[in-house]
């Protein structure tokens, strides 16, 4: 079951702007630029900047000890009712890098059982994300982190490592706990023991860490316990441009400046930049200061001033795939390698695209739509084909907008709908099965992902091939 934060970052200002403070929060996720901001606006709210420079402390924490981060959290503020201590990127929030899959990592801790048991527990430890305490106490999150390594796994834990997390608890017991009080699993057990005692009355501590935090994180929960967990992910699209989260903002940051921005400059500003909020705000003061007294932003200024993104450059290549141009196809897929864009997670947004492309073909289909002519303006398709299509099926459809081609940019249906004559359905299932074969493939093999690419995306728009190898 996955844990879900509690908080969301619009609370916690509000609750800290009632003076409802939280001695700990926790703010992790993508979305960097939102993680910064509210940062900002909890630190302006919190502490006077006449005395800021006394009560606030910044530790990178891949360098900083606990030691240092509880010191400073327990010394009594000057001039000030509160001391805010920021602690980024700290490492027992991160899952471990794992060289080896998460059986062969099992099985090579239990051959090393009789000769090493320290190493054999610990290493488990870190894999399940508990710590050896825990194993030694039989405690629910031992229990749950194999449970879940069994469904990681399908279900499939033998006989041979089912008995392993049977006596584990017995080896753990056998360690000597002064073994394991070092190094970051002893820095994390300390946290853990300071934020489930009395916490200090004064001080504020604030975890920022830019990626994703594991549901199964054992600080991360007990700083749910006394604290406020907020995760911060990219903004999902809105229903209709009027309720959609980002365009709100955009235009929210360009009114700062007494300007406006027209929708399609805004679509073609989150195609650009890939909806990322700290490359839009990069992209927005950008604009500003080109434009001078222009008020309204147009097309013209997010083409000439907002350069194209590796996520740009991705869309020129699956759009070309759609459209079945071999010419264009492959010269995009060269400029998106040559960025540096890796094969593995470039396959997955070929086939992501195919499936929104057989989607979309299935709803056509089942509506018993005509084809979308190329002579549709954007606004006509938003407003009489996508929207309706929106509030009747987006709700059916999957949950997730990777899933879902109604949860996903308008404009991005509109150029898979203007495309869908290009392919049969059984065209588009062969292309999804070819797509996801070569996914297994550069995950599995050695083989040049650069020319296992060129020849999928050969194979897929080649029109005159009526079979596949």
């Amino acid at each position: 079951m996955k844990q879900k934060p509690e908080a969301k970052p619009v609370n916690i200002l509000r609750e800290i702007e009632a003076n409802k403070i939280a001695p700990v929060y926790l703010l992790c996720g993508k979305e960097t630029f939102l993680i910064e901001g509210t940062l900002k606006q909890m630190l302006d709210k919190i502490l006077p900047s006449d005395t800021r420079d006394f009560n606030l402390t910044f530790f990178d924490g891949n360098t900083v000890t606990v030691r240092e981060i509880l010191s400073n959290a327990e010394t009594y503020p000057m001039m000030s009712k509160w001391r805010v201590i920021v602690v980024e990127e700290f490492p027992a929030f991160k899952a471990q890098k794992r060289s080896t899959s998460p059986l062969n990592a099992i099985r090579n801790a239990m051959q090393i059982e009789t000769e090493d048991v320290d190493k054999c527990v610990t290493d488990t430890a870190k894999l399940l994300g508990v710590s050896t305490q825990q194993i030694t106490d039989q405690h629910a999150d031992f229990h749950s982190a194999v449970e879940e390594m069994s469904e990681t796994l399908g279900g499939g834990l033998t006989e041979d490592v089912k008995t392993f997390f049977g006596r584990l608890p017995e080896l753990a017991a056998q360690l000597d706990v002064h073994s394991e009080s070092s190094g970051n699993d002893g820095d994390a057990d300390t946290l853990l023991e300071w934020l489930q005692g009395d916490l200090p009355d004064t001080s504020v501590l604030i975890f920022t860490v830019k990626d994703e935090v594991s549901e199964r994180n054992r600080i991360a929960k007990a700083i749910q316990e006394v604290g406020k967990y907020v995760s911060f992910d990219p903004l999902e699209k809105g229903p209709s441009l009027n309720r959609d989260p980002l365009y709100k903002k955009v235009v929210e940051k360009f009114a700062t400046y007494n300007k406006k921005i027209t929708p399609r400059a805004f679509e073609q500003l989150r195609s650009r930049t890939g909806g990322d909020m700290h490359t839009i705000a990069e992209a927005i003061d950008k604009i500003v200061n080109f434009v001078e007294d222009k008020q309204q932003i147009d097309e013209l200024d997010i083409r000439n001033l907002v350069t194209q993104t590796t996520f740009d450059r991705i869309f020129d290549l699956t759009d070309a795939i759609g459209k079945r141009s071999t010419r264009q196809a492959l010269k995009s897929l060269r400029e998106v390698l040559a960025s540096g864009q890796e094969p593995i997670p470039l396959t997955a947004s070929i086939a992501s695209h195919l499936r929104l492309t057989l989607q979309a073909k299935l709803i056509v289909s089942k509506k018993g739509m005509k084809p979308i002519s190329n002579q549709m303006r954007y606004p006509d398709f938003t407003a009489k084909i996508f929207q309706p299509l929106a509030d009747e099926i987006g709700d059916i459809l999957p949950n997730s907008a990777s899933y879902n081609i109604m949860k996903r940019n308008p404009y991005i249906a509109f150029k898979i709908f203007q495309t869908l004559h290009a392919f049969t359905t059984a065209e588009l299932m062969t292309a999804l099965e070819k797509t996801l074969e070569v996914e297994i493939q550069l995950k599995t093999t050695q083989s040049d992902g650069e020319v296992l690419l060129e020849q999928l995306v050969y194979d897929i728009c080649d029109s005159s091939k009526h079979q596949w190898n």
